[in-house]
């Protein structure tokens, strides 16, 4: 390979954990640079067209902000082009904000020319070279071959574990919940009753019609600000495999589907009879595949009971336990109200490889805790939290915590 890069920090994956884990990074003082496959930033906000940021408030009436930091800056970025008023009640009863995800893309560029750091799109990470436990390069692709990337730490913000797993770290697969193909309506009448009581009405008319072929009754319907457009979130389908054979399965699925749901759509939901499909995907959402094993699993009761972690919490979590489980309405199995629980360090931390943190919906969590910290405003916070510590520190074996919380505060991250 001709071509080989050194840097302190390699970020894998530029969805939000990996945004936040590279700019962390730089701002802590080490020469980073991110690795994202795609031709944009953004992750399942923009590849998958999750047309909302959650998790970076708690709910309730007194709710409060528990995500700052590097996802305050994208919020930023939105509001200065107009695409961020504040956070809304969903048609769910929680606290999100909205996006349009050509608009985010931009943002991110910009947010990323602006940081200092390097960074390369179109870029997929194929293999890891490991040695006495610790990761020495990755071996990368695009279109003109193989090149390699060498760094002292690395963040895996990859979205599926992606590098944990190349390195040999252990991880575990899960496809409890669904995953679902994300797609956009136009020319829909603006401020009906898109509740998800009323789509579920209107599915079952459907199936009572006879029409077959469908995944899921409950869905969710999100308006696309200073537009007649609105995004349909209802496909359910289970993912069981992450190889092409199964996500080539999986996505011509969901596409026979988003067809299948815009007719039905037009014909049953009052609002949408004049409406069109304008586009899905371009890929399904995954809620979960991947998580590492780590040091500490975070768990149901510490969602369930807000527990804290004084002197070891890296991040906040706000967002209640959502289970996608198959076509069963979605379950708010722990609701956050207005507290949020603590997350430590150590659910960054995969076991078996020292240089290596993790951001994002992959860290080590339960099924009820991962389905709470697998949203987007909360994986801006532990892929900051990660991209500190790897700038930080030699090894995930010895970290100057106090150092790396002190850090973060420095950067306006919420602790």
């Amino acid at each position: 390979m001709d071509r080989e890069l050194y840097y302190d920090v390699a970020v894998v994956g530029g969805g939000s954990a990996g945004i936040a884990a590279t700019i962390g990074a730089h701002d802590a003082g080490a020469g980073t640079i991110l690795l994202e496959r795609n031709p944009y930033f953004g992750g399942q906000a923009t590849h998958s067209q999750v047309h909302s940021y959650c998790g970076f408030c708690t709910n309730g009436e007194n709710w409060t902000q528990v995500v700052k930091g590097v996802g305050q800056r994208v919020l930023d970025k939105l509001q200065a082009m107009g695409k961020f008023d504040g956070f809304v009640v969903s048609p769910t009863g929680n606290m999100l904000m909205y996006q349009d995800p050509e608009y985010t893309k931009l943002a991110l560029d910009e947010l990323m020319q602006e940081s200092g750091a390097d960074y390369l799109l179109c870029a997929a990470v194929v293999d890891a070279e490991v040695k006495e436990n610790r990761i020495t390069k990755l071996i990368c692709s695009d279109d003109e071959g193989l090149f390699s990337v060498h760094a002292k730490r690395y963040v895996d913000a990859s979205g599926e574990a992606n590098l944990a797993s190349l390195a040999g770290a252990p991880v575990e697969f899960h496809c409890e919940q669904s995953g679902s193909l994300v797609f956009r309506m136009g020319n829909v009448r603006v401020g009906g009753d898109y509740s998800p009581a009323a789509i579920k009405a209107a599915v079952n008319r459907a199936l009572a019609d006879g029409v077959t072929g469908i995944s899921a009754v409950f869905g969710t319907v999100g308006y696309v600000q200073s537009t007649e457009d609105y995004t349909v979130n209802i496909i359910s389908l289970k993912i069981p495999g992450l190889d092409a054979a199964t996500q080539t399965r999986c996505e011509m699925e969901g596409r026979r589907q988003v067809h299948l749901y815009a007719e039905i759509f037009k014909k049953y939901l009052p609002g949408f009879e004049n409406s069109y499909l304008i586009y899905s995907g371009p890929r399904m959402g995954y809620r979960e595949s991947r998580r590492i094993c780590g040091e500490y699993e975070l768990c149901k009761d510490d969602v369930k009971h807000s527990r804290k972690y004084p002197g070891r919490s890296i991040a906040r979590g706000g967002w209640g336990a959502e289970l996608h489980l198959g076509n069963e309405d979605v379950a708010y199995a722990e609701e956050r109200g207005d507290k949020y629980f603590d997350i430590p360090v150590e659910t960054l931390i995969p076991r078996q490889v020292d240089n290596l943190w993790c951001g994002g919906r992959i860290i080590s969590a339960d099924l009820a805790a991962s389905s709470s910290v697998r949203v987007m405003g909360t994986g801006f916070a532990t892929g900051q939290a990660a991209g500190v510590a790897a700038a930080l520190s030699e090894s995930n074996r010895c970290m100057d915590i106090p150092a790396i919380r002190e850090e973060l505060i420095r950067q306006g991250a919420l602790i």
